[in-house]
């Protein structure tokens, strides 16, 4: 899973002997694996790529030997730390040995002092790029402290550019996780009825997205006039006939990120939301019609702004969002962002595009879609409709 050829190669052209990865999702992405206490818990976890030894390296709590078991996951080496509370018995099956091995692996008592010892093991006197991301201020200082003679530099961006292009595996998961959230919006809103709430509209969705193998990851939805805020948060207003439905959500599949925007009418459309929501769509097409790869984001960019401004309807006439996409992937906002001076895109990576529009005492609309770039044009992950959908 884990990209291998790929981190080999960032290390060969830096002038980096060791790469640190401390975020959850760098962590996982540079391993195929992650702890549940540092998901659940805040603990500290980072994985290690030598120029040299290769990888990957893990210093990880020693009670959590059964994520890589889990994971299918076979580290280069392990440094726990911590104390486990797993005790031997008689009978070990060779997953319990495996667990076992990791618990034994070291006798580190807190996540800083192995990692100083997995940087000395793998680096020597060296330049080692560290990602700061997983620190707090007080570790990041012990960690210099104990590496005199290392010099540390940010590994943010080796880590980002590394992550902007994505995989056939990573395209696999992340193709059926927008598969999962597209349908489960549009399940959810054949249930939709008069007397339900926002919230009652965000637990079907929800309920989808556990049945099909996702994990709800954000959720935003609202009704009518509450359409109008950035992220309208699930509550009690009831729908009524004539009210827009505002969708902005997503979830996890196997740890890749969804992330799909959709507007809906109940009972009835007006035809000024309509004409509005026609031309944002022109501009999302607008944009995907120039998606390939090597060409600019700022030309993307422009060219969905510009539909939308020029498609003739006055609410829309001065269009100027802060941005008209993002990449995806482990994170939901992976790079590069679609505006102006943000680099090329590439063949493989991952890109949603939303051009949204939010008027308050009105509405808003969003509609985001998913896709792959591909040598001349895209791959579609989920496909918004043309004109204003009516449910009810």
């Amino acid at each position: 899973m884990m990209p291998t050829d790929w981190i080999e190669h960032a290390l060969d052209e830096s002038k980096f002997d060791l790469l640190v990865a401390s975020s959850l999702e760098n962590v996982f992405y540079t391993s195929g694996t992650y702890s549940v206490a540092t998901k659940g818990l805040g603990e500290a976890s980072f994985c290690l790529w030598s120029a040299d030894a290769g990888g990957p390296y893990l210093v990880m709590p020693a009670r959590e030997g059964s994520s890589l078991v889990d994971n299918g996951v076979d580290p280069a080496g392990v440094y726990p730390f911590g104390s486990s509370n797993i005790y031997r018995g008689d009978s070990l099956s060779s997953t319990d040995r495996r667990v076992l091995d990791v618990q034994e692996a070291g006798e580190f008592d807190d996540p800083i002092d192995a990692l100083s010892a997995a940087i000395e093991d793998l680096a020597g006197e060296s330049t080692v790029a560290v990602e700061r991301e997983g620190f707090d201020p007080d570790s990041y200082a012990r960690l210099s402290g104990a590496l005199e003679g290392y010099t540390l530099e940010p590994a943010a961006d080796v880590l980002h550019d590394l992550r902007r292009v994505k995989t056939e595996e990573e395209r696999r998961r992340l193709r059926r996780s927008a598969e999962i959230t597209e349908t489960s919006m549009e399940e959810a809103m054949a249930e939709l009825e008069p007397g339900m709430t926002e919230q009652d509209l965000a637990n079907e969705f929800r309920a989808r997205v556990c049945r099909k193998g996702g994990e709800p990851l954000f959720l935003t939805v609202g009704f009518g006039e509450r359409t109008a805020y950035t992220h309208p948060l699930p509550g009690d207003r009831e729908i009524q006939t004539g009210d827009l439905v505002r969708w902005d959500g997503g979830c996890t599949y196997e740890n890749y990120c969804s992330d799909i925007g959709r507007t809906y009418a109940f009972g009835s459309a007006d035809r000024a939301a309509e004409q509005t929501y026609e031309a944002l769509y022109a501009g999302l097409d607008a944009a995907l019609g120039r998606i390939r790869d090597g060409v600019n984001t700022g030309e993307v960019y422009e060219a969905g702004v510009t539909a939308v401004r020029e498609f003739g309807v006055d609410a829309v006439a001065k269009f100027d969002p802060f941005h008209l996409g993002h990449g995806i992937g482990v994170e939901i906002y992976d790079p590069p962002t679609i505006v102006p001076g943000a680099g090329e895109l590439t063949e493989g990576m991952v890109m949603c595009v939303e051009p949204p529009y939010n008027e308050l005492g009105t509405g808003g609309f969003l509609i985001e879609d998913e896709v792959v770039v591909t040598e001349d044009g895209v791959e579609t992950l989920t496909e918004a409709a043309e004109s204003l959908p009516v449910f009810g």
